[in-house]
């Protein structure tokens, strides 16, 4: 596999859109379908992609011990 991180993030985002998905679930999927071990799409992954996993990661509360932020009323 050779794509660049940025086209990789596209790829990522586009598969999450269309079929719902958060960006967990659309890299598994993705991962499935090309037959890839999660090892070798941790280098396509560029900072602001892992900044949203970890949102999406918290957000399902996928992470244990982390709590999501409450929001603050304006």
């Amino acid at each position: 596999m050779n794509q660049s991180k940025e086209k990789f993030a596209l790829i990522i985002q586009d598969i999450a859109k269309e079929n719902g998905l958060n960006l967990i679930e659309a890299i598994t999927a993705y991962s499935e379908e090309n037959d890839l071990d999660m090892r070798e799409i941790i280098p396509l992954l560029d900072r602001n992609l892992t900044e949203q996993i970890k949102l999406d990661a918290i957000e399902h509360r996928y992470v244990l011990g982390i709590k999501k932020a409450k929001e603050l009323p304006l």
